[in-house]
């Protein structure tokens, strides 16, 4: 997936955690019982006292604005979590590579790229990337991690490519695919905007082509299908976009599906805007954070993103799910990476990513037990039922299936710094053809370890 500094919420991005009551199987799955006596085997990247893991991220260049809070709000709950003590005796040591998101007109001249960032932890050694963001980019080191033997865990990005457990074992995505936020937001496309012409503009990569995919699939047929370049957006400021939008209204569409990173998200509202244009907006999870497409309108008084529908698979920050407060006390006890947050600051979706992935890591470790090994780790995420977490549903890992969630809600913009769920009902779906179906709801307390 590419990336702009007008980044995105991800929506939204996820947390989980794995049932306490697991310590005991994961235990067994490790290479050294509880009751063994033989010695553990050394593991790269895991001492006595500390496990070391990393990840590739943008921390300079266009693409660091928004991105460079998942990890840090991830290390955060690191931090917190060795505050108490670490996870079964061992603190937590995140590693994060610069990497610019390395690809053509992301102003990354002179940043090392992500080959040579990602050799740098190998080198370490690392237990396993976290983390580590972007399609591109993470394709680009996956061979390299298998041939080391590296588990790549909870990629931020919701591609397909992160579920191929054949080819590559180690390799696990975490947010629902691209083509499972669409079905389900084409579902809501048909029972609230039956009948009308529905336009779509997507990313010219795997995001756009997968969200269309997804959407079709789901039983929508746009009347008019297009895809911008990311490379002639940045260059343009946003102008390459205006000529799409102008179509979708000579083609009178009432309904604009947006498979867009935030800064095309506000160069299509922009463009509608001059254009007195006024569809109804369905915005992909990627490219709806309010907080972040609402600034370029700032000085001009409007927030054209209001009333567009998205897609969640984490608690609203209005929510009163008690994961909410919990992020809250998380962030606000690390002010080096989070200074002057408070109980009343917005709570984006880039932090609520950092936050998710970075519970199912220090969860996943204490459900492994004391001794453990790259090989029981990753068998302990796809033998596991995951129904402790925040998201709004179970993760899905199997041996055969690594894509993550595969769950979420339709969400409303209501404001510059909000989303309200439209309905209290998730919807799962898989990436294919299956239908789209509603799935109980998590409601999970949160470990009293962790609290």
């Amino acid at each position: 997936m590419a990336i702009s500094k007008w980044r995105r919420v991800a929506t939204a991005g996820s947390a989980l955690l794995l049932c306490a009551t697991l310590a005991t199987a994961a235990t067994s799955i490790g290479d050294a019982g509880a009751a063994s006596k033989a010695r553990a085997p050394k593991v790269p990247g895991v001492t006595a006292r500390q496990v070391t893991i990393g990840a590739t991220v943008p921390l300079t260049g266009i693409a660091s604005s928004g991105y460079n809070q998942v990890a840090k709000a991830a290390n955060a709950v690191f931090k917190y979590v060795d505050s108490k003590g670490g996870v079964n005796g061992r603190k937590i040591r995140y590693v994060l590579e610069d990497d610019c998101y390395g690809t053509p007109g992301f102003g990354c001249t002179g940043v090392p790229n992500t080959v040579t960032q990602t050799q740098k932890l190998l080198a370490l050694p690392v237990f396993a990337t976290v983390g580590s963001l972007g399609t591109p980019t993470q394709d680009l080191v996956r061979t390299l991690l298998k041939k080391n033997g590296v588990p790549q865990l909870f990629v931020n990005s919701g591609s397909s490519d992160w579920n191929d457990p054949s080819q590559y074992p180690g390799l696990f995505g975490w947010q629902p695919s691209y083509p499972v936020e669409s079905k389900i937001l084409a579902k809501y496309i048909l029972s609230t905007y039956a009948n009308q012409n529905v336009c779509f503009l997507g990313q010219g990569d795997d995001f756009g082509t997968n969200g269309l995919a997804g959407l079709v699939a789901g039983g929508v047929s746009p009347v008019v299908t297009d895809f911008y370049s990311t490379t002639s957006l940045v260059a343009t400021n946003g102008a390459s976009i205006a000529p799409y939008i102008q179509a979708f209204q000579n083609a009178k569409c009432t309904v604009v599906y947006l498979d867009t990173i935030p800064g095309a998200t506000d160069a299509a509202l922009g463009a509608a805007l001059q254009l007195s244009y006024t569809p109804h907006w369905v915005i992909s999870s990627v490219g709806s954070d309010p907080q972040t497409v609402a600034a370029p309108f700032k000085s001009l008084g409007v927030d054209p993103e209001v009333g567009a529908i998205s897609f969640t698979y984490l608690p609203t920050p209005t929510s009163a799910s008690p994961w909410i407060k919990w992020m809250y006390k998380v962030i606000q006890a690390d002010p080096t990476d989070f200074p002057g947050f408070t109980s009343t600051s917005p709570l984006n979706g880039n932090i609520e990513y950092g936050i998710g992935f970075g519970v199912a890591f220090v969860e996943a470790l204490k459900a492994a037990g004391k001794n453990f090994t790259r090989a029981s780790f990753l068998k302990l995420l796809t033998h596991s039922t995951f129904t402790q977490t925040p998201s709004l549903a179970p993760l899905q890992y199997t041996p055969v299936n690594h894509q993550g969630l595969n769950a979420g809600q339709i969400d409303e913009v209501a404001s510059a710094t909000s989303m309200k769920a439209v309905s209290n009902t998730v919807y799962t779906t898989n990436s294919k053809n299956g239908p789209v179906t509603v799935v109980k709801r998590l409601s999970s307390g949160i470990p009293a370890w962790l609290r």
